[in-house]
């Protein structure tokens, strides 16, 4: 069955926001005056260190955490409040949160039930997730990915307007992956706000239309993609030319940031444009002027330089014993 004839084609409108939202365990702050805005229509990447306060934010706009103040709402009211939240927004938090001794049609059927949702929604779920072939099968029986495909179908059992999904690629295989990134693009065609939380920086770069990153429970920084690229100090030109002494002192003169790459130079402060008429204008050939942006690992890796929680002091030095 193809996806697109189980994706609701309706008009999704549906804005959560985050206000002030703040969780503090005792004398730990986990999530600090959090101010977000979460609309439909695209995939958000939402990132940060361990430790971050990524998963307390998810559970508190879904309610399973209690702020200790701020608030979030979905189009002007708290999660709870819905008749029938799993049609509003669906989650996959902790795929071995399931009942290991049920098969995945058991597990399905008896969410449908409870949240109102006709059966055959769970054939629907069954088949896009690609686990129809072992809906019989006790989920004890699964693999990690197996299982991340089930979280999969829980969260889009109801046909929610938003999905927000915490490290859904953990265990895929190649094929996964890929079919998890055609998913959250049709999702967001189809109007929904989809909300992934993951470390696999390369899969997060490839479907996200915007990215969130927070570290120590702070938000550090709320891009498009676009814009992450344009922002970031990662972000430079590489040239190759005739005269490489030359173009340096040329360009040094007019501000630039210039550094020594390979055969070539690293460029900063100009665009290509720029760099190409002071080429021409000082008679350099050059051989190549590529734009390089960076990826969302260098991105990330500069936004929260000294915001993690947990960092690494070293490696472990093998010593050789009599």
């Amino acid at each position: 069955m193809a996806l697109i004839t189980t994706i609701s084609q309706r008009k999704v409108m549906q804005l959560i926001k985050l206000a002030n939202l703040t969780k503090k365990y005792g004398s730990k702050t986990a999530v600090d005056h959090l101010n977000l805005v979460l609309a439909p229509g695209s995939v958000i990447g939402f990132l940060g260190p361990n430790g971050s306060g990524k998963s307390t934010t998810m559970k508190m706009i879904i309610s399973l955490v209690r702020p200790t103040f701020g608030n979030v709402v979905v189009d002007g009211k708290t999660y709870r409040d819905f008749p029938e939240p799993a049609k509003r927004i669906g989650t996959l938090i902790d795929p071995s949160a399931l009942d290991k001794n049920l098969t995945a049609k058991q597990h399905l059927s008896i969410l449908a039930t409870a949240a109102n949702i006709p059966p055959r929604r769970i054939d629907e779920m069954l088949q896009i997730t690609g686990l129809d072939r072992v809906q019989n099968k006790k989920v004890k029986t699964y693999s990690l990915g197996m299982k991340q495909r089930l979280g999969v179908a829980t969260a889009l059992l109801g046909d929610p307007d938003t999905v927000i999904l915490d490290e859904p690629f953990n265990g895929m295989d190649v094929d996964g992956i890929k079919w998890l990134r055609g998913l959250f693009k049709q999702l967001a065609k189809s109007g929904k706000c989809v909300v992934v939380s993951s470390h696999l920086m390369s899969e997060i770069q490839a479907v996200a239309d915007r990215v969130v990153i927070i570290g120590q429970g702070r938000l550090l920084a709320d891009m498009t993609m676009d814009e992450m690229n344009r922002r970031s100090l990662s972000s430079y030109i590489y040239i190759e030319a005739n005269d490489l002494d030359k173009i340096k002192r040329v360009l040094l003169k007019k501000q630039a940031i210039v550094q020594p790459s390979k055969s070539g130079l690293k460029v900063r402060n100009l665009d290509a444009k720029e760099i190409g008429k002071i080429a021409l204008e000082n008679q350099i050939i050059l051989h190549e002027l590529t734009k390089v942006n960076p990826s969302l690992e260098d991105v990330f890796t500069e936004i929260t330089d000294g915001k993690a929680d947990y960092v690494a002091k070293g490696v472990i030095m093998h010593e050789k014993f009599d």
